[in-house]
């Protein structure tokens, strides 16, 4: 009983590792190419679900970080990501694809830092949808969704368009060393080169957030693995030291017996003890 409990453990302390040290994308946050994503700050900006139209007048529904509200739910999947409502009247509702089946990925021939995929599949009748986030710097706020080109291309796979200063990759500059997008060095955003926007001074912060990002992360992993291993080398001596219980070591001993009570004569007797275990 003892040993099942302590292999139990062990083996719980091996996950928790694992869990702790690897990164896991949600249909929120991820990385691509090792270039970071965030759409928590565009999920509070819209503040529910926004819409699009594609050249069919078919009507698209997204809440970015969540479920769609519209009535697509399937028995299969209760958990929408995007809905579509065609043209028909009255309109049918389809489900393009579940909020927590999704794959991050790059965008096609572009830079990592320009933006991202994010497909969803599992829809009704095995439609998947893909949302093309572009990172514009210009395109402050919501910025604009819309229906990719083509919006549908095979039959049942549906293409959608977010640009957005919020698709721009996480504590990363841009290249220029004032991590503000705008390329102009400056590090204000406003692609004059003057330093501030007013006149004021330069803050350039782009590197020092990525170069931060990049020494607290290993420091983070390399801890939290050697906590991970120092936890499970103490779970298995005491693991071991319950199943081993107490023990005595086989070997001889060497004794002098009188002849006769209380004699001066002995003589030699070679004893040799059993090895024996216990348990408490």
């Amino acid at each position: 009983m003892k040993c099942a409990y302590w292999i139990g453990l062990l083996w719980m302390l091996v996950a928790m590792c694992a869990s702790t040290t690897a990164f896991q994308n949600t249909n929120c946050a991820g990385c691509v190419g090792g270039v970071c994503f965030n759409l928590d700050k565009l999920h509070e900006l819209v503040g529910g679900e926004i819409s699009a139209k594609d050249r069919d007048l078919n009507t698209y529904f997204y809440e970015v970080c969540g479920v769609s509200q519209q009535n697509c739910r399937t028995p299969s999947d209760q958990t929408p990501a995007i809905c579509q409502r065609d043209t028909r009247w009255p309109p049918e509702w389809h489900d393009c694809g579940n909020a927590n089946k999704f794959e991050w990925s790059p965008r096609p021939n572009e830079s990592p830092k320009s933006g991202f995929l994010l497909t969803f599949t599992g829809g009704s009748d095995g439609r998947k949808v893909d949302v093309e986030f572009v990172c514009d710097p210009s395109a402050a706020g919501v910025g604009l969704f819309e229906d990719n080109d083509p919006s549908e291309y095979p039959l049942g796979s549906y293409h959608l368009k977010w640009t957005t200063e919020h698709a721009c990759p996480t504590g990363h500059g841009d290249g220029d060393g004032d991590g503000d997008g705008d390329g102009d060095g400056d590090g204000d955003g406003d692609g004059d080169g003057d330093g501030d926007g007013d006149g004021g001074s330069d803050r350039g912060d782009g590197d020092g957030a990525e170069a931060t990002r990049l020494i607290v992360i290993p420091i983070v992993v390399v801890g939290g693995s050697f906590v991970c291993l120092l936890c499970s080398g103490i779970v298995f001596l005491a693991w071991h030291q319950s199943v081993r219980g107490k023990q005595a070591t086989a070997g001889e001993r060497t004794v002098l017996q009188p002849v006769v009570p209380n004699s001066q004569q002995y003589v030699t007797h070679t004893i040799t003890t059993e090895r024996f275990t216990y348990r408490t």
